[in-house]
């Protein structure tokens, strides 16, 4: 499909959530199949349905599945959240095991029929503009075999009232990365720096980030640190309080200080220091 961006042609993918007892569907085309994505999708097909699953049968890919076991997988961790902020339980479908999803695998072949065969589309939002239309106003109001009834129907009457309650914020996306805390007590996300508190320094920690606050956690899943997220890169950071006393003092000082102790020692030193001071910076109070 065409990428409204780039003007380009790009591999699509179909994202298609089918609920089990009406067969009501939500399809969208998709560039990625990124966490970020993935989790959006779900975000859009809970909208649709202006509800949200109690129980969400998935495909193992690795936006939802680190892990794939029928007994104790591994979920995204990104994924876990968003489990967690709606409310439902995530159950990944056995490995190579199509008919265990069997309704949403049918949707399939529905899709390449009736959305893409024979059609050609401005762009992927255009695709994503008849998606909608053929699952409100067209899939929707054919009779299914299996129930004998129509999905948007069974929905409406008998299904929309088991859904769980739709949350009035979207989830918000976390991103998740690792890092080293650094001799400076900071680590890096994204050009950016954070404190730690000094006795961090030398381990690998984990990094929380959403749309405001950055979190940084030990190998306890201990959230050792919280920041107001930065978007500029090179900005820091700091808590002064995450350095030793020694390395506090130093930063809380300024010019004036190492002036005031030149004057006792002497005009030459102090004029010296005036040079050395003019421009006041960390580097040149070492210096001092």
């Amino acid at each position: 499909m065409i990428d409204p961006v780039s003007q380009k042609l790009r591999k699509a993918h179909a994202f298609v959530m089918t609920l089990s007892y009406s067969r009501y569907r939500y399809v969208r085309f998709v560039f990625e199949q990124s966490s970020r994505v993935w989790i959006d999708c779900h975000r859009r097909a809970f909208e649709f349905f202006n509800g949200v699953p109690k129980n969400i049968l998935l495909d193992n890919l690795k936006a939802g599945v680190i892990t794939p076991d029928i007994y104790d997988p591994r979920l995204n961790r990104a994924y876990a959240e968003c489990e967690r902020y709606y409310g439902f339980v995530a159950d990944p479908a056995i490995i190579a095991m199509p008919n265990h999803k069997g309704r949403v695998e049918r949707s399939i072949p529905l899709v390449r029929q009736q959305i893409l065969a024979g059609r050609t589309f401005a762009s992927i939002e255009a695709a994503n503009d008849q998606a909608l239309k053929w699952c409100r106003y067209e899939i929707s109001q054919e009779v299914t075999r299996t129930t004998g009834k129509k999905p948007y129907h069974s929905f409406i009457e008998e299904e929309s009232a088991h859904l769980l309650p739709l949350k009035q914020e979207a989830f918000c996306y976390p991103i998740w990365s690792q890092g080293l805390v650094h001799k400076d007590c900071h680590v890096v996300f994204e050009g950016s720096f954070y404190s730690v508190p000094y006795a961090n320094v030398g381990q690998r920690v984990l990094i929380r980030a959403d749309d405001k606050l950055l979190q940084i956690i030990d190998s306890n899943e201990k959230t050792i640190k919280c920041h107001v997220r930065s978007y500029k890169k090179g900005q820091w950071v700091t808590d002064i309080n995450d350095y030793p006393e020694k390395s506090a003092n130093f930063i809380k000082s300024d010019a004036s200080r190492y002036l005031a102790q030149a004057k006792q020692i002497g005009i030459s030193v102090y004029t010296l220091l005036i040079q050395i001071l003019k421009s006041d910076s960390w580097q040149q109070r070492r210096k001092s």
